[in-house]
C-alpha cells in the first residue's frame, strides 16, 4: 500500500468525471474505500510458540496515525461524500461500451460507489466505522461486512461495540478448520441440528462467520450445517449494534437450504446467570458448541463465564478428552497482554487440566469442565483491528479447548 494523501488532491474533478474511464475511476473509489471503508484482513496467523524466540515485527506501510488524521477531517470527508454523489448522479451521462458481462463494468463502478456514499454518509455524523472482513477458503470466501459503533458515552462496558483481534483470530480459525469446532456437514436430512452460543459477541464478527460457514457453498448451499446459533451480549448499545449487524449478515439468504441455519441474539448477564434466567428460552437447551473471544478483562470474569458454561455445554453421552473431538466444547480465544495478567490467570485457575484429572492430581468425582488444549499462537495483527494491548506489531493469543472430564 502506497502513501495516502487527501481525497481534495487525489480524487479527479468533480466537473470532469464523464472524462474519465472507468478504470481510473475505479482506482479513485479503491482509494477512497481504503480511507472509509477498509478491507479488513485483521488477523494473520504466523506461528504457534515454540522456544523463547523473537518473532519480528511487521511494519505496516501507512501509518495509523496517518490514516486517522485523513479520516477525522471533516472537510476531507465532506469532499469525498459530494464526489461520490456526483459520481453517481453523472451515471447516466457516462458512454456504456458494449459488453457481455453482466453486470457491466460500469454498472459494477456504479453499485460500489452508491455503497460507499451509503457507508461515508452514514459514518460522517455517528462516529461508526463500516468495514469489511475477508475470509478465504477453497472454492470462495467469507465475508462479513460490520459496523464498529463508537463508545458508549465513554463507558468501557460498551467495547463490544468494537472488534478486537481475538474475534478475528477466531473467524479465521472457524474458516479455515471448521471440522476442529465440529463443524461437519449432516449426512442425512433430519440429523440433529447444531445448538452454538457466543458469550461476549460484540459486534458479532463470530457468530456471523459461523453461520456463513453453517450456511455451506454460498451458490447452492451444500455442505450445510443445520445450526441454531445464538449471540449474547449485555451492554444495551452493544446488543443494538450487534442485533443490526446480525441481521445485516444472516437475516436475508436466498439458497433454500440456508432455512436450516437461524441466528439470534440475547441479553446474557454473566454475573446474574444462571439464577437469573437459566429455564428462559434460548438458555433452556444446552449448547453443542460455545464461542468466546476476548471476553475475561475482568478478575470476575473466568468465574462467572465457567459457571454459565457449567449450566449451557451439553454433556456428552461419552467422556473423550480429544480436544478435536466433534463432543461439546467451549472454544475460548484470549490476547497475551501484560495489562491483564491476573484477569488472564484466573482461566487456568477456574478450568483445572484434564491432564491433572487424568494424573488424580485434581479431585473429579463428577464431570467437570478442564482445559483439554491450550496453544499459544503468534499472530500478525493490522493497524485497523485492535488487539486491546495498543500498538501495531505482532500478537500472542491463547486459544483454549474446554469441555467436560471425569
Amino acid at each position: 500500500m502506497t502513501a495516502l494523501i487527501s481525497p481534495t488532491s487525489r480524487l479527479p474533478p468533480i466537473g470532469q468525471l464523464a472524462y474519465y474511464s472507468t478504470e481510473e475511476l475505479a482506482a479513485a473509489i479503491r482509494y477512497l474505500r481504503q480511507i472509509y471503508n477498509p478491507e479488513v484482513r485483521g488477523i494473520r496467523r504466523l506461528s504457534k510458540k515454540s522456544g523463547n524466540g523473537r518473532v519480528p515485527t511487521a511494519q505496516s506501510a501507512v501509518s495509523e496515525d496517518h490514516l486517522d488524521a485523513i479520516r477525522s477531517d471533516a472537510f476531507e470527508r465532506s469532499y469525498a461524500i459530494r464526489w461520490l454523489t456526483s459520481l453517481v448522479s453523472q451515471a447516466y451521462r457516462f458512454g456504456e461500451l458494449p459488453s457481455d458481462i453482466e453486470p457491466s463494468p460500469r454498472e459494477v463502478l456504479i453499485q460500489e460507489a452508491a455503497s460507499l456514499l451509503a457507508i461515508s454518509a452514514g459514518t460522517a455524523s455517528a462516529g461508526t466505522l463500516t468495514r469489511t472482513f475477508h475470509f478465504p477458503r477453497t472454492g470462495g470466501a467469507v465475508e462479513v461486512q460490520l459496523t464498529d459503533a463508537p463508545l458508549d458515552n465513554h463507558d468501557y462496558g460498551s467495547v463490544g461495540a468494537q472488534t478486537w483481534g481475538s474475534a478475528c483470530l477466531l473467524s479465521e480459525m472457524l474458516v479455515d478448520e471448521p471440522h476442529k469446532f465440529g463443524l461437519l456437514p449432516a449426512p442425512h436430512a433430519g440429523s440433529t441440528r447444531l445448538r452454538a452460543l457466543e458469550l461476549g459477541a460484540g459486534t458479532g464478527l463470530v457468530t456471523s462467520t459461523l453461520a456463513k460457514v453453517c450456511m455451506g457453498d454460498n451458490i447452492n448451499g451444500s455442505n450445510a450445517i443445520p445450526a441454531e446459533i445464538i449471540a449474547t451480549d449485555f451492554h444495551a448499545s452493544v446488543l443494538a449494534n450487534l442485533r443490526n449487524n446480525i441481521e445485516a449478515n444472516c437475516a436475508a439468504q436466498s439458497a433454500p437450504t440456508d432455512a436450516a441455519v437461524s441466528v439470534s441474539c440475547s441479553r446474557l448477564d454473566w454475573s446474574q446467570f444462571p439464577s437469573a434466567n437459566k429455564h428462559e428460552p434460548p438458555f433452556d437447551k444446552p449448547f453443542n458448541l460455545i464461542l468466546g473471544a476476548d471476553i475475561v478483562y475482568e478478575a470476575e470474569h473466568a468465574t462467572w463465564i465457567k459457571a454459565c458454561v457449567e449450566r449451557l455445554l451439553k454433556m456428552p453421552s461419552s467422556y473423550d478428552c480429544d480436544p478435536l473431538s466433534s463432543t461439546p466444547r467451549f472454544h475460548l480465544v484470549i490476547p497475551l497482554r501484560s495489562t491483564h495478567v491476573l484477569e488472564c490467570s484466573t482461566i487456568e485457575e477456574v478450568f483445572p487440566a484434564a491432564s491433572r484429572i487424568a494424573a488424580g492430581e485434581a479431585q473429579a468425582s463428577t464431570p467437570v469442565l478442564a482445559i483439554l488444549s491450550k496453544d499459544v499462537i503468534v499472530c500478525e495483527a493490522y493497524d485497523d483491528v485492535r488487539s486491546r494491548r495498543g500498538g501495531s506489531d505482532n500478537v500472542e493469543y491463547v486459544h483454549y479447548v474446554i469441555g467436560w472430564c471425569v
